[in-house]
């Protein structure tokens, strides 16, 4: 029995995940990509596969984090070393996944730029299309839709020393706005540092000062920019399923809403999607999408719902419940008990303990059961594992 056909618009990482997926599956593949793959990235290539659905990056893997410090009022330290996180090079990395696709027999069109004229005739020609084109998804342009919640970001790549930071990642929340900035090192000689703004944009500031003042702030300012990158990311859910395509990743505004990133759940949607479409059944599509992603962007945005109300005191404190030491989060506990659902979401989002399944879904009761994992409790209570 023939397999159907797939067009896939986009080689970023949803669109060759998707790809992969599909050839794998034994369907005839062609991808469209309007820029060289790997080219003309906007991302901080830190790839958290927070739900450990996903293989390692086989290529591209500058470090395994092991640290990530938090700063507010205070300074945090979470220990990475039980979570799936990685600081990549998107280049190489989609380079290597661009081989992997053509070796299955993927046909690839780099620079063909589709429009949505283009998208009517691939829908006629394919019996399915995934849309993977990234922040401007081309089906939403075609039915002039709209992104909706969007996070803002601005990014330097930099050139100097950040050997001692290197296998660490900085992530540091201001005052003044509702977001955060990182320093991301890539190398002992390079790091990603950029600002996002999530949310209202802040009254009276421009992001491209903001990245300056940071930049100068963390005393940066000899270092070379090497490349400026930035924009919005979408985090409003779109319908997944339109007629006969599918969209994938920031198409389908699955990044975090919490935190902006999207790699993972891009490859994740991405495969879904393939297996979706190979069987002949876009709900499919849908239900795995809720099953397997859901609960932890509704969680996400969950956590972000209270942190765009909080004081940047008590955004301190919800941090010092979730990262601080014995001591300090249990001096937390009852003044800030009113975060205790939030910050047992955020416990289990960055304790490394969460893992989901393809086919099994994340329990909505998650928060409960992973309460006890902030109230250090020994050891052997702490692995949860929620299918």
């Amino acid at each position: 029995m023939q397999q159907p056909s797939l067009a896939v618009i986009g080689a970023g990482p949803g669109g060759l995940y998707a790809a992969r997926e599909a050839a794998r599956l034994g369907m005839p593949v062609t991808v469209f990509e309007k820029n060289t793959v790997g080219e003309k990235l906007n991302c901080a290539e830190g790839f958290f596969d927070s739900l450990k659905l996903l293989a390692p990056p086989a290529q591209g893997v500058r470090c395994k984090v092991q640290e990530v410090r938090f700063a507010a009022k205070d300074t945090f330290a979470m220990d990475c070393s039980g979570l799936n996180l990685w600081i990549i090079d998107r280049q190489e990395w989609q380079k290597a996944l661009l081989e992997e696709v053509r070796a299955l027999g993927c046909r690839v069109h780099e620079l063909s730029p589709v429009t949505p004229e283009q998208l009517a005739m691939l829908e006629r020609e394919f019996d399915w299309v995934i849309d993977a084109s990234g922040v401007s998804a081309l089906k939403n342009k075609q039915l002039a839709g709209s992104a909706g919640q969007h996070i803002l970001t601005a990014q330097y790549t930099l050139g100097g020393d950040f050997s001692d930071q290197f296998g660490k990642l900085r992530v540091v929340f201001e005052p003044n706005y509702c977001g955060y900035y990182w320093i991301f090192p890539k190398s002992a000689g390079q790091a990603n540092v950029g600002l996002a703004w999530i949310g209202k944009k802040p009254a009276g500031l421009r992001i491209s000062h903001e990245l300056k003042r940071i930049v100068d702030k963390e005393g940066l300012r000899g270092y070379a920019i090497l490349k400026k990158a930035g924009g919005p990311i979408p985090t409003a859910r779109q319908k997944a399923v339109l007629g006969r395509t599918l969209l994938v990743g920031d198409a389908a505004g699955l990044a975090s809403p919490l935190h902006g990133g999207g790699i993972d759940t891009a490859c994740i949607s991405g495969i879904l999607a393939a297996r979706a479409a190979s069987t002949g059944n876009p709900m499919q599509y849908s239900q795995s999408l809720e099953k397997v992603l859901a609960v932890r962007l509704n969680l996400e945005q969950k956590i972000l719902n209270l942190w765009k109300k909080l004081s940047f005191t008590e955004l301190n404190g919800l941090l010092s419940l979730v990262f601080g030491n014995q001591l300090r989060r249990f001096a937390c506990l009852l003044k800030y008990r009113t975060f205790w659902p939030e910050m047992a979401a955020l416990r289990s989002l960055t304790s490394g303990y969460l893992k989901a399944e393809w086919q099994n879904p994340l329990h909505p009761d998650i928060l409960t059961a992973n309460f006890r994992i902030v109230t250090d409790e020994p050891e052997e209570d702490k692995k949860v594992c929620l299918k």
